[in-house]
């Protein structure tokens, strides 16, 4: 790690939505960006998971959700130029009532733009963290969990 500065530290609790529909993942990508995540994002203080997620879904897509079951946890880091971050990303099962998978959710911020992707193009659209793609296609496999993966196993 470059930054032992605690001024250029991050550390960030995310709740993310997996979102499916006939073999389809929905994926944000953040425009500019070579890299897709899974919509959702920081848990806010005296805010629990599944209320961050259902917030930042009404926020993203404008459209009400049902938070389902907990899958999982990843836990990541990566450095940008001046900070490196600390991420956990913990999923969740969500599903959108007024959901089609052949139509692509309109955002409602600017910079974000929401599309659909087959199963097993993850690793094609560079879903992030990486260690998200296994969880999910554990999940999608109907393997037991809650799952846990991070990419500081790889060191």
């Amino acid at each position: 790690m470059k930054y032992r500065d605690i001024n250029n530290q991050k550390y960030h609790v995310l709740a993310r939505g997996v979102i499916l529909s006939d073999g389809n993942l929905l994926v944000a990508h953040c425009k500019g960006m070579d890299n897709t995540f899974l919509p959702g994002g920081h848990v806010e203080f005296k805010e629990g998971m599944r209320t961050t997620l259902s917030r930042e879904i009404k926020e993203e897509f404008g459209q009400e959700s049902i938070v389902g079951e907990y899958i999982g946890c990843v836990e990541a880091d990566f450095e940008l130029p001046t900070t490196y971050h600390q991420e956990l990303n913990h999923l969740f099962r969500v599903e959108l009532p007024h959901i089609d998978h052949s139509i692509n959710p309109e955002s409602q911020e600017n910079h974000l733009e929401f599309y659909w992707i087959r199963m097993n193009d993850m690793e094609q659209h560079n879903l992030q963290p990486y260690p998200v793609r296994e969880v999910i296609q554990r999940y999608f496999n109907k393997e037991e969990g809650p799952f846990w993966e991070s990419t500081f196993e790889d060191r």
